[in-house]
């Protein structure tokens, strides 16, 4: 039998764990202090899976049931949703550690080791060029997004003040910067 809204609602704790369960292996645990969470059970390899899907009220029987439907989706193409879900949280993870401002700050360290400090030199130049005219416009997104054009577009809005040798060195920096990468 299908869950309904007010059911699960209705659900109080009995001190022990129970299940109620929905239908295409869709189940809502209830704990025994009243804590409820949506779990989906699916055979892999021959074997029973189970996979959390989150808690209620946060997720809803609608959302719950969605979120069931992409899961059998994904088992009748044949990936096994729990390696689906780790693939997608470490390309997320992954995505925001190499933004380009992480990426930036890498290549910085390692170009200050060849370079003098000091009030006219190269590496006060890099930090002032970068932090005013790079980072503001692609310091966010992810190394794996930035196309040509949106360098291209970085080095002409510096050309188009009228900056020509800053925009070359911007150029090279870039270069250098993705070639360590």
């Amino acid at each position: 039998m299908a869950l309904s809204d007010l059911a699960i609602r209705k659900t109080k704790a009995t001190g022990k764990v129970f299940t109620l369960a929905d239908f295409d292996g869709l189940c809502l645990n209830v704990s025994p202090t009243g804590g409820k969470a949506w779990h989906f059970r699916y055979y892999w390899g021959g074997k029973q899976k189970r996979i959390s899907f989150g808690t209620y009220p946060e997720v809803s029987l609608r959302e719950a049931r969605r979120l069931r439907d992409e899961a059998r989706g994904l088992i009748a193409k044949g990936i096994n949703p729990q390696v689906h879900r780790k693939q997608k949280r470490r390309a997320v993870r992954l995505a925001s550690e190499n933004n380009f401002k992480a990426v930036y700050l890498q290549w910085f360290e390692h170009r200050k080791l060849e370079l003098k400090m000091g009030r006219q030199s190269t590496v006060s130049q890099i930090e002032r060029i970068f932090g005013n005219d790079v980072l503001p416009r692609i310091g966010t997104a992810s190394i794996f997004d930035i196309q040509r054009s949106d360098l291209l577009e970085v080095v002409a809005q510096i050309e188009a003040r009228g900056a020509v040798s800053i925009a070359g060195k911007v150029r090279t920096w870039l270069n250098q910067l993705f070639r360590l990468r």
